[in-house]
């Protein structure tokens, strides 16, 4: 039996919905309250590079993601990548942050670039529960020949009674990089790459305690002084 079948009879969660991949290469990495999986075979997601964890933290390098066009010509490159987020023992999801990083350069009046992204979670165990954001891009703009950079952001709120009894969530990130110039002489390229900036962070909040837990403690505290008192009469 696979990891994934195991995971789903252990933890009654689906990594990647479908158990019979025996030729997915799963890769665990254990965070503080949380376990990350993914598969590093498909290539959307083998172009946002290894990942690494830090705390709660994934950090990433891109491999091959980007697009550059020179004299007239156009380039786009679209990379999906998913990874399976499990809560410890103990713990609710209370957020998740993602940021993206990367470069552009831009020569000539007619060159562009574009990137574009949405990030979206799902419950493992109900495709039904989910939600989707545009990433939010900041720092394009300078078309002067340097090398400049650009920062991309998004994120969910996590705390809602809608993700209140979820402890295993499927969360994607889906990337659009598009250079395109309109005449000869003119460049322009961008790419991903992660580069010291985290890739995901989640932020997790331990399990309260019911109140009838706390009584019934009380009440036992209280039962054990009764009984040390008509043990000294």
């Amino acid at each position: 039996m696979d990891i994934i079948c195991k995971l789903r009879e252990i933890a009654a969660v689906s990594l990647f919905s479908i158990c019979t991949l025996s030729n997915a290469a799963t890769v665990h990495l254990a965070g503080d309250t949380v376990d990350f999986y993914y598969d590093d075979t498909p290539p959307g997601m083998s172009a946002y590079g290894p990942l690494s964890v830090v705390g709660d933290s994934i950090f990433a390098q891109s491999v091959n993601l980007s697009a550059s066009a020179t004299n007239g010509s156009s380039d786009s490159i679209n990379a999906l990548g998913s990874i399976t987020i499990v809560a410890k023992s103990g713990y609710n999801f209370d957020s998740i942050y993602v940021t993206q990083f990367g470069d552009y350069s831009l020569s000539g009046a007619g060159a562009s670039i574009n990137v574009n992204g949405t990030l979206s979670v799902e419950d493992s165990n109900n495709a039904a529960t989910t939600s989707s954001n545009g990433l939010s891009v900041t720092g394009l703009g300078l078309s002067d020949g340097l090398t400049h950079e650009w920062q991309a952001t998004s994120g969910f709120d996590l705390s809602t009674a809608t993700w209140g009894n979820v402890n295993s969530i499927e969360l994607s990130l889906d990337t659009l990089l598009s250079a395109a110039t309109s005449t000869n002489g003119e460049s322009a390229f961008t790419q991903s790459k992660f580069v010291g900036g985290g890739m995901v962070t989640i932020e997790t909040s331990v399990v309260p305690v019911p109140a009838a837990v706390w009584l019934f403690a009380s009440g036992l505290l209280g039962l054990a002084g009764v009984a040390r008192r008509s043990n000294r009469t």
